[in-house]
């Protein structure tokens, strides 16, 4: 079978699981998979920013050993982007920098957003007179991002790099707008440090309401034009701290889930489901997200919502990732994660919309025995 037929039958298989239908098997998508110690045990962390092409060599061999060629997802292969450009642009979505493993870390240490909290109080009166956009220009200078500073992508070896992973036959289903803006109330307990900006929800309250109505408007108009710039079936959209163990129900209804009232019609509306990846504790918060249509939305939670009470809420609404523990892949045993998916496969066996995943990301620390009997038990083998 050449790559093509196997892309195409990855990419039904995939949609099949995405519009709640039954696939041929239940498609295997490792989140964050960092595979590259598999073929060298050596290679650290900080080999991303050093030696970024050897970590792409590295993540297509490790996508060719047996048993993990079943995963259906590809390599997250640089495709030309350094690792710089890429974590500090990611960390500056919350007005953060980013601190590198190898260099303000030991070698082998995960990467970490180190906030600035560089918004005021005062500000709040600058998004309702100026606007979102106006303001967040400003909160960027002031923790001194720029982004024409940072390393430039090199586009000839992303096309080489594309064409290699092409060569592997996974699935190629398509992420919407790129990195479409994350939630607003995540993004200003960012710019505010979060003790500053939940102290606000309590002694300013309508301030608060009526800059994050601004927020929204502008954060969901940018969704669209970067929706219909990059088309795909898939919107990605981070929850991160807003779940019930952070925030309360009442707190939620009136700051947190109006944006998501305004953002998924409008995305449902072009035909793009909203992925959401939602970290943390949501059980008390899942009725809320029943209101949406049917498989316009995906459920992709880490290990720490009950996932029987996912489906229970939402297993009829959307499909649902799950959700087998990053620390269960990286000190647990084969016979552990072997149990642990075959758990999953039984919970989700006789209904579609199941995508068997990482609880948010796969480990750097994975062992590969471990992640061989993920794969394994999806299989049935």
């Amino acid at each position: 079978m050449v790559p093509q037929e196997m892309t195409e039958i990855c990419n039904k298989r995939m949609m099949a699981a995405l519009n709640m239908e039954k696939p041929d098997r239940i498609p295997i998508l490792f989140s964050g998979h960092c595979y590259y110690n598999f073929i060298d045990p050596t290679m650290v962390m900080a080999d991303f920013w050093r030696r970024p092409k050897l970590v792409d060599e590295n993540l297509i061999k490790a996508a060719e050993l047996p048993i993990l060629k079943e995963i259906d997802s590809p390599p997250m292969v640089s495709l030309g982007m350094p690792a710089e450009t890429k974590h500090q642009s990611f960390a500056a979505k919350w007005f953060a920098k980013m601190k590198v493993p190898g260099r303000e870390l030991p070698e082998n240490a995960l990467w970490q957003i180190s906030e600035q909290g560089p918004m005021t109080e005062e500000d709040y009166d600058t998004i309702i007179n100026k606007g979102w956009n106006y303001l967040k220009q400003e909160l960027l200078k002031r923790i001194g991002f720029d982004p024409d500073a940072l390393p430039k992508p090199d586009i000839d070896y992303g096309k080489k790099l594309q064409v290699k992973v092409a060569a592997l036959g996974k699935q190629n289903i398509g992420r919407a707008g790129g990195m479409l803006p994350f939630p607003p109330f995540e993004v200003l307990s960012g710019a505010r440090k979060l003790p500053k900006f939940f102290r606000d929800l309590y002694r300013i309250p309508d301030k608060v309401r009526a800059a994050l109505d601004i927020v929204e408007d502008e954060c969901v108009e940018e969704s669209a034009k970067l929706i219909d710039a990059i088309p795909g079936e898939y919107g990605f959209i981070g929850g991160t701290r807003a779940g019930c163990d952070f925030i309360s129900s009442k707190v939620f209804e009136k700051f947190y889930f109006p944006y998501y009232r305004k953002l998924v019609p409008m995305m449902h509306k072009k035909n793009v489901k909203a992925w959401l990846h939602m970290d943390g504790n949501w059980e008390l918060f899942l009725h809320y997200f029943a209101e949406f249509p049917k498989a316009s939305c995906v459920w992709d939670p880490d290990h720490i919502t009950d996932i029987r009470k996912i489906k229970e809420i939402l297993g009829d609404k959307m499909c649902i990732t799950g959700n087998v523990p990053p620390a269960l892949t990286s000190v647990g045993t084969p016979e552990d994660c072997y149990n642990y998916a075959r758990d999953l496969v039984e919970l989700f066996k006789d209904d579609g919309g199941f995508i068997m995943n990482s609880g948010c990301s796969v480990p750097p620390n994975a062992k590969r025995e471990n992640v061989e009997a993920v794969v394994l038990a999806t299989l049935g083998k």
